[in-house]
């Protein structure tokens, strides 16, 4: 049962009018997934926000009326198998010349049993007519309303991303107004965050590209089994031709189309955009920290040279009071003047230190700021670039596919061939 395979992959659901049995139809796009969850969602109306019914409903529906049609086919084919041996045995009876209570027995036995074959041929073939009304008359007009919202979604896209992409090139023409401001732990969270939203923003479009073909795949495999002729239980023998069509169904060319234009779409380089965007951003946080190192080591050392200065003064002071008030040898003052000399000497090379490692930080804070630029710059202008030309050619896809749709409806599709031989093979 196909319908499996798509439901799934619809995230609308109408919550007044789904029956018991099809309350759980969304679930992950995973064909090795078997987990099925419920959807809620207040938003849309009972329609599921579409004006051609409920997506799901109708995926619900189809799904029930194919669980039928295995079971009767399931059940026909067990009794196309006892019909068989009961054909058999009266052929035997016949060779044998037997007549009598057995041979009767047998023979009604055989009638029974195509009466049944009969009955569940039309029952099937009852159910199989409901299963191409309801994908002509509600699966198809769904799918032409979703790719017109398709369509509209991403020509609203790609306005924004133009303007956004405008934006960002502008950029490169101002300068940061925080040039020559050393960063702080709030400039390094807001840089984690932006990487995080990056990644997030990464995920969930190839979340989108994947869920999108797993659900084109889905449909176009299901409905590529009304153009796979299959062995009828009806049939007088295993090799003999059932009934097929000679052409799909309409809605199976939209679908070929969809997803051979799915696999064209450039969404490797929205990818490798936003990818190559969270690494210039990573870089940045990492140039933030390495400055904020810096700042801390240049405010330590600064607090150290404040302390040895005053530490020199007090001393400076000291010896100058000593020689104001002591009558001390020409000796002694050469002493204390080569003293104060050292201490001065090793204040004014540590004073040196300091200014090396202030210009150290002014470096940091400089590539910082060219950091900066590049990540916001060349990163930012990479992905609205990417996903801009991405939402151009989704625009045009869509676009392509629903116009080829309306060309096909215009022009009107040859009538399916259908092969009376097994209806005949029934009456025989």
């Amino acid at each position: 049962m196909y319908s499996t395979k798509i439901i799934p992959a619809i995230t609308w659901r109408s919550p007044a009018s789904l029956s018991p049995s099809c309350k759980s139809l969304v679930a992950s796009s995973s064909k090795s997934s078997s987990t099925w969850t419920e959807f809620k969602n207040d938003l849309f109306d009972d329609y599921g926000g579409m004006g051609s019914g409920s997506h799901s409903l109708t995926l619900g529906r189809l799904y029930a009326w194919e669980k039928k049609l295995y079971e009767e086919v399931k059940a026909g084919d067990s009794t196309w198998k006892l019909y068989e041996k009961k054909c058999n045995q009266l052929r035997n009876h016949y060779a044998r010349g037997d007549e009598g209570r057995t041979t009767d027995k047998t023979r009604a036995a055989v009638k029974e049993l195509y009466s049944r074959i009969l009955v569940t041929f039309r029952s099937a073939e009852t159910i199989s007519k409901r299963i191409e009304e309801l994908r002509d008359e509600e699966l198809q007009p769904q799918i032409i309303e979703l790719l017109q919202g398709m369509m509209r979604t991403w020509k609203i896209m790609l306005e924004s991303h133009e303007i956004q992409n405008k934006i960002i090139f502008d950029v490169k023409s101002f300068t940061c107004p925080t040039y020559g401001k050393f960063c702080n732990d709030s400039h390094r969270l807001a840089t984690i965050q932006i990487d995080i939203e990056l990644q997030n923003w990464r995920a969930r479009f190839q979340d989108y590209i994947v869920a999108q073909k797993a659900y084109v795949e889905a449909l176009h495999g299901w409905l590529s089994k009304f153009t796979v002729p299959e062995v009828a239980f009806y049939s007088k023998s295993r090799n003999s031709t059932p009934v097929c069509r000679a052409n799909g169904p309409p809605l199976l060319m939209i679908c070929h189309d969809w997803l051979s234009a799915m696999n064209k779409l450039p969404d490797r380089a929205v990818s490798v955009a936003l990818k190559g965007c969270g690494k210039d951003v990573r870089a940045l946080w990492i140039q933030q920290g390495d400055e904020q190192q810096q700042k801390r080591k240049v405010d330590s050392m600064s607090k150290e040279l404040d302390r040895k200065t005053l530490a020199f003064q007090k001393v400076e002071n000291k010896l100058y009071e000593f020689k104001l008030t002591d009558r001390s040898s020409e000796l002694e003052d050469d002493h204390r003047a080569e003293y104060l000399k050292e201490r001065k000497d090793l204040l004014d090379n540590f004073s040196k230190r300091v200014n090396l490692e202030k210009e150290e930080h002014q470096k940091c804070m400089q590539e910082t700021q060219r950091t900066t630029l590049n990540s916001f710059q060349t990163g930012f202008c990479r992905v609205f670039e990417s996903i801009t030309e991405f939402s151009s050619a989704a625009l045009k896809m869509y676009n392509e596919i629903l116009s080829s749709s309306e060309k096909a409806e215009k022009v009107g599709n040859p009538p399916s061939i259908e092969s009376s031989q097994a209806g005949e093979d029934v009456k025989r």
